[in-house]
């Protein structure tokens, strides 16, 4: 069944009414052609879902009334933020629509001392996109939140805001053989947590950029004994943290 998250102002709990316009309207119409009494799912994004049927159709817009709200748990026990150093359009997409698959929360991009990318004028025409491909992703596998794409920041600003979360991590490839248990041991301890995450982009991490890390509070992980694409880390640790934290 179909599943689409909806703006909570577009949600009438009290008259048990929703409305849906834009693209999930002609999704709804145009591509799904669904029809009065078809049902689907619809999330208000903070982790409520509803089922709905169709009621009404209009020039812009389909009505829905709620039947009932549904009792889901797909979401992982942890709020996480995969920060990454800037990378290629086409990986960011790639890692944005499996992350949010594999439960994480936030997609946070950091300019950093190796980015082949910099930060662009358009850049939020950008997160945009990636939002949408978040939005869709979400709305794929079922979850009742969606992961958010933020802005873009630099090292720094990454630095400055990692005092607000519980656990601060970064993926090192010369890490060694003992920080390959790390990871685990560190998730153990973090359950239903705010845990952020970053890994580097496809030149790595610097040397620089370690001793700020390590100065902040950071702690670096190992990912295994094979060296890790820069696109293919944050899947890995999302699927040891969904493993961890869910299985």
């Amino acid at each position: 069944m179909q599943r689409y998250f909806v703006s909570e102002e577009y949600i009438d709990i009290s008259k048990k009414v929703v409305t849906i316009e834009g693209n999930d309207f002609h999704h709804i119409k145009n591509v799904m052609r669904m029809k009065i009494n078809d049902e689907v799912f619809v999330c208000n994004n903070l982790g409520d879902s509803f089922l709905c049927k169709i009621i009404l159709f209009t020039n812009n817009s389909v009505i829905l009334s709620i039947c009932n709200k549904l009792e889901e748990k797909t979401e992982i026990p942890a709020i996480i933020t995969i920060a990454q150093g800037l990378i290629k359009r086409e990986k960011t997409e790639e890692v944005i629509q499996k992350i949010t698959e594999l439960g994480a929360s936030y997609y946070l991009p950091v300019l950093m001392e190796r980015s082949i990318v910099r930060i662009k004028e358009n850049i939020s025409n950008k997160v945009i996109r990636y939002n949408t491909i978040s939005k869709e992703a979400s709305e794929q596998c079922h979850r009742t939140k969606m992961l958010e794409v933020l802005n873009p920041i630099d090292l720094n600003e990454l630095l400055k805001i990692s005092k607000n979360y519980d656990l601060c991590i970064y993926a090192y490839e010369e890490s060694g053989r003992n920080k390959n248990q790390r990871l685990k041991q560190l998730l153990k301890e973090n359950i239903n947590k705010n845990i952020l995450v970053l890994v580097g982009p496809e030149g790595g991490i610097s040397l620089k950029e370690v001793e700020l890390l390590n100065k902040s509070g950071f702690e670096a992980v190992g990912l295994g004994p094979r060296i890790l694409r820069t696109e293919t880390a944050p899947i890995y640790i999302m699927s040891a943290i969904s493993y961890e934290f869910e299985l």
